[in-house]
């Protein structure tokens, strides 16, 4: 009998579990958030107003996410400075939007090559699940610390 894996050991392999590379799989969810994202950031493009946030607008606070929409478009526009000042994490979900996009685009076989390395990047360093707790500990600090300045910023 091969002895139980200590509890660290355990969450350590839960932390490493490929998020991204599960999301790769399909190329439907690539395409649809793509064409979401586009026409979302078109929306703000032509000062039309794009979706309200949902969290927002059900609680009445920012979630994780809030300013995201604002920080992309400065990203596209190469405002780093506004970008990382809207939302610290826009790099990383503009860098996502465009694996997500552009591995749906793929043929086949390249495709699987792809997901298999993004698999493996995502189990070796776990840098994923660690964006995505991150991303939680930095709104909080948002919400919590700087409350009346994130809610400020995230009213547009």
């Amino acid at each position: 009998m091969e002895p139980r894996p200590s509890s660290s050991t355990r969450a350590a392999q839960r932390f490493a579990t490929p998020v991204l590379a599960q999301l790769l799989e399909h190329r439907a969810p690539g395409l649809v958030i793509g064409a979401v994202a586009a026409l979302h950031l078109g929306l703000m493009r032509f000062g039309l107003p794009g979706w309200p946030c949902p969290v927002r607008h059900t609680l009445g606070i920012p979630c994780p996410g809030c300013g995201l929409s604002r920080a992309i478009a400065a990203l596209l526009h190469g405002d780093w400075r506004g970008a990382l000042a809207g939302h610290a994490f826009a790099p990383f979900f503009l860098a996502a939007l465009v694996l997500l996009v552009g591995m749906a685009l793929l043929p086949e076989a390249l495709r699987r090559r792809g997901i298999a390395g993004v698999a493996r990047f995502e189990r070796h360093t776990g840098l994923t699940a660690l964006l995505l707790v991150a991303l939680v500990v930095y709104w909080l600090v948002r919400l919590l610390v700087f409350r009346s300045a994130f809610i400020h910023s995230t009213l547009g």
